[in-house]
């Protein structure tokens, strides 16, 4: 429910207002006790959500629903009231600090008094007019507690759906693997597990192989077990006893857990035994069951199905079957056909249902169950493009409760539910993406934090970021969020739920949000929205709705948004706006209307033709992230630095001229006053400005990532930006640009650089490489360019040893004549791109070096005439990419393939690493 979510935020904002009401001495006493009776108000509500759901489930769901509607809508009104006293408490951006400016005079501030009064006569207004049905809640909380049995029954009531044997289409390789794993005679009980989303016939192969005669025969014994939520390990050793002992069967095992544990121990010393552990959530439960085994006899084994990667790394480190990238093309539109044509004997589909066969194959995203009920469905339709098409648009008009939901959207209810509420506010945030959207990480995290989903306990060094970081991992090892590319460290990238995910979080009947596409809503008309995501359409579209209470606007597309000025008449009406992404919006002015949006947390201007940002950004006191990446703006304004909450500040602009991204200017200002900064990028240095600003930078000592372009006019500009930089003990990314080509980077001033440097960019003449880089031990990724290292430096022998690095990525980083990876260096490098190397005629890979290396590519080293020598023992090479070489390199190329002594080169290129010559893939005439 999101009426939960909203209880949690409201609870969060009470405390946030609370403890500002009590740093003022002198405050009313009637806006303390006000505060009081809304988190009394909000803790009894939210006890009663606790219980409702299960409630739901099991009847009276028009009169729950209808309560637990009315309790959101409560919830709503205590937060616009909570806001609304924030907005109207005086705003003073001369002090460094937004609250402290406010403590300081509040007390003597009229207008804090008056808001004070008014919101402790709308909270009261509240619990006396709005929630008359209160107490009726703390009676239904209380008949509706759910005792043992009743949790079981819920856990019991969303049945996964399974498929038929018919149905294991696309699975025959990991189900002959599975067979074979169950008939080896380990010398030990070992645990198999096979880890997928929900759909994906993670049981149905389970129950093919287990009801195999071959695999029957194996086995002196076996048993089955749905493990429910909570788990009843009473149940399930009485389960696997009966299962056992023919006797169980006709007698149900007696005794407590200890002496079930001993009855099984007995029964199965001496025997090899098979048991299935089917869809376990945590790691708690299976160590818990499988604890409560014997070794049995050699070859006795486990089988667990789950949805959460964890459990299953934690269960089986060698044998795991991964079912999350569901089925191939053509095995999905085997099977789609198969069902939606079941009278065909050949299972063809009609020329003209050619089209809806894509989209709805393309919905179901390869899942089994789904692809198999959709096509069930369909084929009892008329086959015929207009059914089709009803049929298709139906799919965003799926049911709002768990029995209305078709078969494969349920298999999600079961994950959804095991979130926590702060997990389910993430999850739900994906719904306001449109389908097939991958968002970037760094982006969504910000969003997360900005919406106040992410919560920091008290005590903890980690940061915002860092928690929501650990969310995202979470989300993704449940299955329910898919990684759409990653950095070559194993983090993500981009991520995106799956279509049939997406249209799950759709469903729910939780007014998360509104979606609003051309002539279509996910909301019904003169709804109140809190948060609206505008997909390919005008944003005056929303006029049919009440969005006076608005949180949260996204707009997608070019239609989306008005021009500057409409669109700031728009925002007029919003100002309780939190969040607000116009990226890749039209607009060529920044908008008036931002800057009287007071609540602003996010604001993205990317991708606008905006020139300049108005000194009234000051006041958007509580604003985390300002995006103005590709942009036209050349300055920022000094008021920037009165913003005292600003976590992300991101800025450059693309300059057609140079084609390179510019680094914007930040005017004179306090910059040291951003403590809160956690990202500064891309900044520009100027030389009337180095030493004061380079000095200040060194006071923002909780960065985690700095990009700055320079024009250091002496050595000692160099020694203080190195002095600065290395108080950053946190810093995870560190970007130096020079203004010019023609301008050195004077970084070899560091004695203890930050230990935590992962991505490492340098762009600019180096008399040599900084001393301090081979101490960077967790160091991944680094871009040297323009460096122009002497010829008689070696260039590669102060970074061959990095422990961690896995991406290098050189441009004019030497004026040397031959470049040499030694043997045994470079072990963990995966990405190595050489490039404008204009002196270069030798490049050598000695045996053993790189060993890991999958992505070579060499570009514009215009003397360079041979392929590297050695390439051959680069084993692990996937694609060489080359770009505006010599016609002699691209010559050789070609002619060594066919040549006996590259062996393993020839091998590996016929066999699947690709060749790509100035973008386009070759294919090569390999003997």
């Amino acid at each position: 429910m999101a009426a939960d979510i909203a209880v949690s935020a409201a609870l969060a904002l009470v405390e946030k207002v609370t403890s500002f009401v009590n740093k003022i001495c002198k405050s009313p006493s009637y806006v303390r006790e006000a505060l009081k009776k809304a988190r009394t108000c909000l803790e009894r509500m939210d006890a009663y959500l606790t219980t409702s759901q299960t409630r739901i489930d099991q009847g009276n769901q028009v009169q729950l629903q209808a309560r637990v509607k009315q309790v959101r809508d409560v919830v709503h009104y205590i937060e616009d009231a909570l806001d609304e006293f924030t907005i109207q408490v005086p705003h003073h951006s001369q002090y460094t600090h937004w609250y402290s400016g406010m403590t300081h005079c509040a007390a003597h501030s009229t207008a804090y008094w008056k808001a004070s009064y008014r919101l402790s006569s709308e909270i009261e207004d509240i619990i006396t007019n709005k929630i008359g049905f209160l107490r009726e809640l703390d009676g239904l909380t209380q008949e509706g507690q759910p005792t043992s049995s009743t949790s079981q029954q819920h856990g019991g009531t969303l049945t996964p759906q399974v498929l038929e044997d018919d149905e294991i289409v696309g699975f025959d390789v990991p189900k002959q693997k599975l067979i074979e794993q169950l008939m080896k005679g380990d010398p030990k009980c070992l645990t198999i597990s096979i880890v997928g989303p929900g759909g994906s016939g993670k049981t149905t192969i389970m129950r093919n192989v287990y009801d195999t005669k071959k695999v029957q025969r194996n086995f002196n014994c076996r048993a089955w077990i749905d493990v429910l939520r909570p788990l009843n390990l009473e149940n399930v050793l009485r389960t696997m006893l009966s299962s056992f002992d023919p006797k169980g069967k006709r007698q149900e095992p007696e005794g407590t857990i200890n002496c079930l544990i001993e009855k099984l121990r007995l029964l199965l010393q001496k025997k090899k035994f098979l048991v299935v552990l089917d869809n376990v959530w945590c790691n708690e439960d299976l160590e818990s069951i499988v604890n409560a085994l014997p070794n049995g006899s050699p070859g006795s084994k486990i089988l667990v199905s789950t949805r959460m990667s964890d459990v299953a790394s934690h269960s089986s480190n060698n044998y795991i079957h991964d079912l999350s990238r569901g089925l191939s093309k053509q095995h999905a539109r085997y099977l789609f056909c198969k069902k939606a044509f079941p009278n065909n004997n050949n299972n063809n589909c009609p020329q003209e249902l050619e089209e809806w066969v894509e989209k709805f194959l393309n919905r179901c995203d390869g899942l089994p169950s789904a692809i198999s009920a959709v096509g069930a469905d369909l084929a009892n339709k008329r086959h015929s493009p207009v059914e089709w098409k009803k049929a298709y648009e139906s799919l965003e008009s799926w049911g709002l409760s768990y029995r209305d939901l078709p078969s494969p959207l349920r298999s999600w209810e079961w994950s959804y539910r095991d979130l926590p509420s702060q997990l389910k506010s993430c999850f739900l945030y994906f719904s306001v993406f449109p389908e097939d959207y991958s968002i970037k990480r760094e982006k969504l995290i910000r969003l997360w934090i900005a919406e106040g989903f992410v919560k920091r306990m008290p005590q903890s060094r980690k940061t915002m970021e860092d928690v929501a970081e650990c969310y995202l991992d979470e989300l993704v090892g449940r299955n329910l969020v898919s990684i759409s590319s990653k950095e070559t460290d194993g983090q993500v990238r981009r991520c995106r739920v799956s279509n049939l995910v997406h249209h799950f979080i759709i469903s729910k009947p939780e007014n998360f949000l509104c979606v609003l596409k051309a002539n279509h809503s996910t909301t019904d008309s003169g709804t109140k929205i809190r948060r609206l995501s505008v997909q390919d359409d005008n944003i005056t579209s929303g006029s049919a709705y009440d969005l006076n209470g608005i949180r949260t606007l996204l707009v997608f597309g070019q239609e989306s948004s008005n021009n500057s000025r409409q669109f700031g008449n728009v925002l007029k009406h919003f100002k309780f706006l939190k969040v607000l992404d116009l990226q890749g919006a039209p607009l060529k002015k920044f908008p008036k209307g931002v800057v009287g949006l007071t609540l602003l947390r996010y604001l993205s201007l990317r991708e606008t033709k905006i020139k300049r940002v108005p000194r009234s950004i000051k006041k958007l006191g509580f604003l985390e992230t300002l995006d103005l990446k590709h942009t036209l703006i050349t300055h920022l304004p000094k008021e920037i630095c009165k913003l005292s909450y600003l976590r992300h500040l991101l800025v450059h602009r693309w300059d057609a001229a140079s084609k390179n991204i510019q680094a914007v200017v930040v005017s004179s200002g306090n910059i040291k006053a951003l403590q809160s900064i956690q990202k500064l990028s891309l900044i520009e240095v100027k030389k009337r400005d180095n030493r004061k600003l380079i000095k200040a930078l060194g006071q923002l000592v909780d960065l985690r990532k700095l990009g700055l372009q320079v024009d250091l006019a002496s050595e000692e500009d160099g020694r203080q930006l190195c002095s600065s930089i290395q108080k950053m003990k946190h810093l995870s990314m560190l970007d130096v640009r020079s203004k010019s080509g023609e301008v050195y980077l004077y970084l070899d001033h560091m004695e203890s650089p930050p230990q935590y440097v992962q991505r490492l960019h340098l762009e600019g003449l180096l008399d040599t490489l900084p001393r301090w880089i081979p101490k960077l031990d967790s160091l991944s990724k680094i871009a040297l360019k323009c460096s122009k290292l002497n010829a008689r430096i070696e260039p590669l022998e102060a970074l061959e040893s990095l422990p961690n690095l896995m991406e290098l990525d050189l441009v004019d980083y030497s004026k040397g004549e031959v470049l040499k990876f030694k043997a045994g260096t470079f072990k963990e490098l995966i990405l190595v791109s050489i490039e404008q190397f204009d002196q270069l005629r030798e490049m050598v890979i000695e045996n053993g070096a790189m060993p890991k290396l999958k992505k070579l590519t060499i570009s514009k080293c215009c003397n360079l005439e041979s392929v590297p020598k050695g390439i051959e023992g680069l084993t692990s090479l996937d694609q060489l990419c080359v770009n505006g070489m010599h016609t002699s390199f691209i010559a050789h190329l070609e002619s060594i393939a066919n040549r006996s002594r590259w062996k393993i080169f020839r091998r590996k290129f016929s066999g699947g690493c690709k060749i790509v010559i100035d973008g386009t893939e070759q294919r090569l005439n390999v003997s």
